[in-house]
């Protein structure tokens, strides 16, 4: 398999192929997800996101974002409880 037809984000059908090319066009993180709906799938991300971040880390180290994403999703209903607490 080659690595232009690997899939990056299977919840969306995304390939690396895609993402690098966006990635080339100068494009940040959050506007490929925007584009692409890669890493706001089932997964919410735990799966394509390092894919990302690699990508993006091999082009320009600088469009790292400095904040991560939560490593579980958490229900609205919990965090209303959290905070009726």
């Amino acid at each position: 398999m080659k690595r232009d037809n690997f899939i990056v984000c299977r919840c969306e059908d995304i390939t690396w192929q895609e993402i690098e090319e966006l990635v080339k066009r100068g494009f940040t993180l959050e506007e490929i997800k925007k584009l692409t709906r890669c890493g706001m799938g089932y997964c919410q991300g735990r799966t394509c996101f390092n894919i990302l971040i690699r990508l993006l880390k091999i082009s320009d180290p600088k469009k790292i974002p400095k904040k991560r994403p939560p490593l579980k999703p958490i229900s609205i209903e919990k965090i209303i409880n959290y905070f009726e607490k």
